[in-house]
Formats: C-alpha cells, sequence, structure tokens
C-alpha cells in the first residue's frame, strides 16, 4: 500500500499486516514539496514494528535528496526510493536514478504509460535498467483488496505495455498500482502488487 496520509495509530499498521499488506511505501515530504515530513520517521518505526516492509517516495523527483533524508537512520531499511514521474511534472534525469544510489537505496520509477509518454517521449529508453512501478490500475472492480479470498492481484493483469524501456522481455515491471484512494480503516491509501522476489 502507498499513502501520504499522516497515520499515529501504531495498532492501524497491525491491522494492515493482519488484513494481508506486506508493504507500506509513504511520502517522506509534504506534497509537492521538498519539505521533509516530520512524521515520515514516526511512521516508518511503526510500520516495521508491525512487520511491513517499507519504502518511500516524493511527489516530485527532484526532491529525492530530502525525501531520503527525511527518513533518517530508517534509510538503511527501505526497500526502495521510488521517483513519480507523472503528467504535469519535471521530467526524469540521469542523475536523480544515481543520487537516489549513492545514498545507497535502490530507486524506482513511479509511472504509467500516458503519464510517461507525457513528459519523457514514447521513445525515450534510457531509463529501461530501472526497475517501474506501473501505475497502470485495472478496471475497477476487478481486483479486490488484500486479504480477500477472491484476490487475484498479479503482475500480469493488466498486460504489460511496452513503454520506456519497460514490459518488453525479461525486464517487467515489478510493481503494479491497482486501486487508487480506497480507504482502509479511516485511511486512503492505494493498492498495489509488487514482486516478492524484488523485496529483500
Amino acid at each position: 500500500m502507498d499513502s501520504d496520509n499522516p497515520i499515529t495509530d501504531p495498532a492501524w499498521f497491525v491491522q494492515a499486516y493482519e488484513a494481508g499488506f506486506r508493504l507500506y511505501i509513504l511520502s517522506s515530504t509534504e506534497f509537492g514539496t521538498c519539505t521533509p515530513l516530520a512524521r515520515t520517521q514516526a511512521q516508518l518505526a511503526m510500520a516495521l514494528d508491525a512487520g511491513l516492509a517499507v519504502a518511500a517516495y516524493t511527489r516530485d523527483p527532484r526532491c529525492w535528496r530530502e525525501g531520503i533524508a527525511a527518513t533518517g537512520s530508517f534509510r538503511i531499511r527501505l526497500q526502495f526510493f521510488a521517483l513519480d514521474i507523472e503528467s504535469g511534472g519535471p521530467p526524469l534525469t540521469r542523475e536523480m536514478i544515481t543520487g537516489v544510489q549513492s545514498s545507497g537505496v535502490r530507486p524506482v520509477i513511479y509511472t504509467g504509460a500516458r503519464m510517461w509518454d507525457d513528459i519523457m517521449g514514447a521513445a525515450t529508453t534510457e531509463f529501461g535498467d530501472v526497475a517501474l512501478w506501473d501505475a497502470a490500475p485495472v478496471p475497477p472492480g476487478l481486483v479486490a483488496m488484500p486479504g480477500l479470498p477472491d484476490d487475484p492481484a498479479d503482475l500480469l493483469s493488466p498486460a504489460p505495455i511496452a513503454f520506456g524501456g519497460w514490459n518488453a522481455g525479461g525486464n517487467l515491471r515489478i510493481g503494479v498500482q491497482q486501486h487508487f484512494e480506497r480507504v482502509f480503516n479511516g485511511v486512503n491509501i492505494d493498492v498495489n502488487t509488487f514482486a516478492a522476489s524484488f523485496l529483500y
């Protein structure tokens, strides 16, 4: 799951784990800015204590330094740091990728085919070596919330779309965002599926 909402109750994370969630991804800066969120480390601690793996992102990929710095000593526990490439935002640069890598954290690109094309151009394949978290949700109602018996979450559903050098041959996406703005125990979250083999 990913969320940019404040969560102050440790029991929320325990309930998320019990419901079947295994990865918590939080926004570590104020929405659309490079200002670190003071609650970042507390939320990471609660998630880890509940047994969840953790990762982080910033809405503006240029804020990767501040986003990683906001995680403090939890930086070494991050599964990855996502560079958010969305329509209306800045383009991705190789310097952003190498910057995240130089901090000791794996970079992941969060984007979707239409968003990537809008910003980077369909022919841009120079970032195909970086893991992709695809914002390509399945139609509403097709995938259940995790923890329910009929949850058919799958990295291959919806079918991968080739763009940006990803989703071709052996270089498939490692994550898919399947539901936007779902409510779990009073908190808005997005629901994702990630390849277990990608996570530590």
